[in-house]
């Protein structure tokens, strides 16, 4: 009775985003500076965009980066400040769509690329249970991210209910590889949800400004149109598309089932 209510407490809580911030920046500081914590995957792909982890570790923990300093850096102590999962809430809108709040809590859900454990509480939050939530990256800090690549994620066919793959899909050098092994670990009436940044911006214009190229320039995914003939070929089809325009790119929330 009481561990019930404790979860149904932290759940109240944790839906506030600048509240779940402020608890993942804590933990981050826990693991990264006291503990140490911080792991990388040893085996990356090489159809993983090389600068992917270095890029994306350092939203986290900016120790150890070979990069040039990114032009707007919100840390403290090199922990960064923005780690608290909010664009999750997107990729919720998706699954949403087909599913009703109250059987979160049945459903198997894999986070792909998650960054820090924001997306894996905000999925608590709003009702999914932790022990059915997986969480895989290049690199973690986190007893609850595993690490992994999402071109060889290690794990069992159709064990997944949901697949989330927010703004991590850029990166990979091979996207079909990447979503034909999304769809190798959904069940057959499962769910893949991509959250992707559709940009106007030239290589140049990005290697002008952060000195680096920070998405994969293989491949690459211009347009809604390109995406979906990209699922087509891996034998999935969309059931949910919204563009959220913003200057110069837009997101684009997607969700496909077989």
């Amino acid at each position: 009775m009481i561990s019930n209510l404790i979860k149904f407490l932290m759940r109240k809580i944790l839906l506030y985003g600048k509240i779940r911030n402020l608890y993942c920046v804590i933990r981050a500081f826990y693991f990264c500076k006291i503990k140490n914590y911080m792991q990388n995957y040893k085996d990356i792909s090489k159809d993983t965009w090389k600068k992917t982890l270095d890029s994306n570790r350092r939203a986290v923990c900016d120790i150890g980066i070979d990069l040039p300093a990114h032009p707007r850096s919100n840390k403290f102590l090199n922990v960064g400040l923005s780690i608290g999962g909010g664009k999750s809430n997107w990729l919720l809108e998706v699954v949403k769509s087909k599913y009703e709040a109250k059987n979160f809590k049945n459903l198997k859900v894999l986070s792909v690329g998650p960054r820090s454990e924001g997306e894996i509480f905000n999925l608590f939050a709003n009702g999914f249970e932790f022990k059915n939530i997986v969480g895989i990256d290049l690199f973690s800090y986190s007893p609850l991210i595993k690490l992994s690549d999402m071109h060889d994620m290690k794990v069992g066919n159709d064990q997944f209910d949901l697949v989330l793959m927010g703004w991590c899909l850029a990166y990979s050098n091979n996207k079909k590889k990447a979503i034909e092994e999304a769809k190798r670990v959904l069940k057959k009436n499962g769910m893949l949800v991509i959250g992707y940044t559709l940009t106007q911006r030239s290589d140049d214009d990005i290697l002008s400004e952060r000195g680096y190229l920070v998405r994969s320039p293989n491949n690459k995914i211009n347009s809604k149109k390109d995406l979906d003939m990209l699922l087509n070929s891996c034998g999935l089809q969309e059931f949910y598309s919204k563009e959220i325009n913003k200057g110069t790119s837009s997101r684009l929330l997607y969700g496909a089932t077989f």
